[in-house]
């Protein structure tokens, strides 16, 4: 599995980035933007589906095992992509 280094910029006051640092730490895993919308939902070949939900940041993920776990919007970047992370290498 390839390392991740993730870079995070911080958005300006009043912009709405959603979780544009765990889109972009996905996608460098080799998650897919969704073709209707590629900014709020990623897709792995494992199945594997990573949402933002709302404009306060909370996400999703649904797991290829049929788990569903809701992250609320202020949950670190670090346990969102590690826990998508886990989620797309599962057997």
């Amino acid at each position: 599995m390839p390392h991740l280094h993730l870079v995070i910029d911080t958005p300006e006051p009043g912009d709405w980035h959603g979780r544009l640092d765990v889109l972009e730490a996905l996608e460098a895993a080799g998650w897919v933007g969704d073709d209707d919308m590629p900014l709020s939902i990623l897709r792995h070949p494992s199945g594997a589906v990573w949402a933002v939900q709302n404009e306060s940041n909370d996400s999703g993920l649904d797991c290829p095992n049929g788990a569903v776990i809701q992250f609320p919007g202020d949950t670190p970047t670090v346990v969102v992509v590690a826990a998508c992370l886990a989620a797309a290498s599962q057997d």
